[in-house]
């Protein structure tokens, strides 16, 4: 009695100290992650220069007051409502309109995204129960939040003047809300608190970008197929204890929320593709996921990431978190599946951009799957050798210019037109580049370049490569055929 009664509290003590050293290592590289990755999207912001796309986001921004900027955007931007524009336009309050401040916004908001990676992360791994998974719990989070800080495409995003940033954002925190209001561990205030915040991060992710209602609808298809097994009889840890019913009804709440601008939203959308807004995009083939986990990860970082997260899903199944498992396999293919059906039935949109949370669940996958590895001497090295591939993979994209030189074009194009000429901008949706690097007393003359030859005074910058059809191309070339100056992927053209 006396000999188990003096090792009950040295046993306890030892899993005190392995609890907090499991936390101090968590919490570590969730700080790597975080420094890492605010590094990364706010290293020399203002080097590009502003792209065609994000000047349109500019340019809705910049109106003198909110009600000037709901009502200019669906012309400039169709496919959200006016969240990001007003939240850019308030952050140009404070900030100013120069690339490096618009950018520094997506920045800060992507690395909020990396600790919202963390809290989804050990949201989902947490209903595995067990003080072991408790650990690994915080170590899987830790992880998925190191592999989204230093991958490419995650940073790439966060250091351009578009709403992706906050659309990813919305919906990690949305998906936290998700995996919280449904676990058994939720206790009443806090199970309340996630299914307002379930409903209020769903309607905010659609009004940022009407892509985000992909991830309800994965959610609303798991809740539907963990029901139909709890039917089939699955009881305990795995579905039985899920509440299946609250997160559903939220869900509903945040759709409704979203009723009153659906009308006219798809309106404005609808003609928008009927306009060929989305000409430029072209049908993948059935093994673009595959491909589009590739590109987004890159091409080294891929062949690490890709058996990391089999083999964590893998452990999940096996250690008795199907119901988590299942969970986040809906998150990553339901999306990509709707894209695709969408894609090959009405019209093509098959872009990573669009599917960036799915991208995301795969990370976090993977995470875990580093998490799961036993051996402290190859996890260790496992994480160095991401990290390393990841980082690799982002210095080569940030010391090779590839964003069109639109600055030096503009100055060029002022410098030899006519002083109250015509600068004509091809494609026309670039206009507001343009506008951008011109004074302001001369961006009324900026217009977008029409189908017929003008005959007007004029100077034309052509962008566009790759984009414009090569007819229309030619078209443009012979009206205005003498070439003022050739920079990186423009033109400045005159007659």
């Amino acid at each position: 009695m006396l000999s188990t009664g003096s090792r009950a509290p040295e046993a306890h003590g030892g899993a005190l100290t392995l609890t907090r050293a499991a936390r101090i290592e968590a919490l570590a590289l969730l700080v790597l992650a975080l420094l890492l990755g605010a590094g990364l999207r706010f290293y020399r912001l203002g080097l590009a220069d502003l792209s065609a796309d994000e000047a349109a986001s500019w340019a809705g921004a910049a109106a003198p007051d909110l009600r000037t900027v709901t009502a200019r955007q669906p012309s400039l931007d169709p496919g959200k409502l006016a969240l990001y524009d007003a939240t850019l336009h308030g952050w140009i309050g404070l900030a100013g309109d120069g690339v490096e401040s618009m950018r520094a916004l997506s920045a800060l908001l992507g690395t909020i995204a990396i600790a919202l990676v963390f809290v989804a992360t050990r949201e989902l791994m947490l209903d595995l129960g067990g003080p072991e998974e408790i650990r690994r719990a915080e170590l899987g989070a830790a992880l998925a939040a190191l592999v989204g800080a230093v991958n490419l495409t995650l940073v790439t995003q966060a250091r351009t003047v578009r709403m992706y940033p906050l659309t990813l954002v919305l919906e990690l925190a949305q998906a936290a809300c998700f995996l919280h209001a449904q676990s058994a561990r939720a206790k009443a205030p806090g199970r309340a608190a996630s299914l307002a915040g379930l409903a209020i991060f769903a309607a905010l992710a659609i009004a940022s970008n009407f892509t985000a209602i992909l991830l309800p609808a994965a959610e609303v298809m798991w809740l539907g197929w963990a029901a139909l097994r709890r039917r089939g009889g699955v009881r305990g840890n795995a579905i039985g204890g899920l509440h299946l019913l609250w997160p559903a009804l939220a869900l509903c709440a945040g759709m409704a929320l979203m009723a009153p601008f659906v009308p006219a939203a798809s309106r404005v959308s609808v003609a928008a593709v009927h306009g060929g807004a989305l000409n430029w995009s072209h049908l993948r083939p059935p093994w673009w996921p595959l491909e589009m986990l590739r590109g987004a990860s890159g091409k080294a970082p891929f062949l690490l990431l890709l058996p990391l997260a089999m083999y964590g899903g893998w452990r999940m199944g096996r250690g008795g978190g199907g119901a988590v498992l299942g969970f986040v396999r809906w998150w990553m293919l339901v999306p990509v599946a709707l894209v695709m059906a969408v894609s090959y039935a009405v019209t093509p949109f098959e872009q990573t951009r669009y599917v960036i949370s799915s991208v995301t669940a795969f990370f976090i996958l993977a995470g875990i799957g580093l998490a799961m590895v036993g051996d402290t001497r190859l996890r260790l090295a496992l994480i160095v050798l991401v990290v390393a591939l990841s980082l690799d993979h982002v210095r080569r994209d940030f010391i090779k210019p590839q964003y069109p030189q639109w600055r030096k074009a503009t100055a060029l194009a002022l410098a030899v037109g006519a002083r109250d000429g015509i600068i004509a901008v091809a494609p026309a949706y670039a206009v507001n580049v343009v506008r951008y690097y011109l004074p302001r007393e001369r961006r009324a003359s900026a217009e977008g370049a029409g189908a017929e030859c003008d005959r007007r005074q004029r100077v034309l910058v052509l962008g566009g490569a790759g984009i414009l059809a090569p007819a229309r191309l030619e078209a443009l070339k012979e009206c205005d055929p003498l070439i003022v100056g050739r920079l990186r992927l423009v033109e400045v053209r005159k007659r």
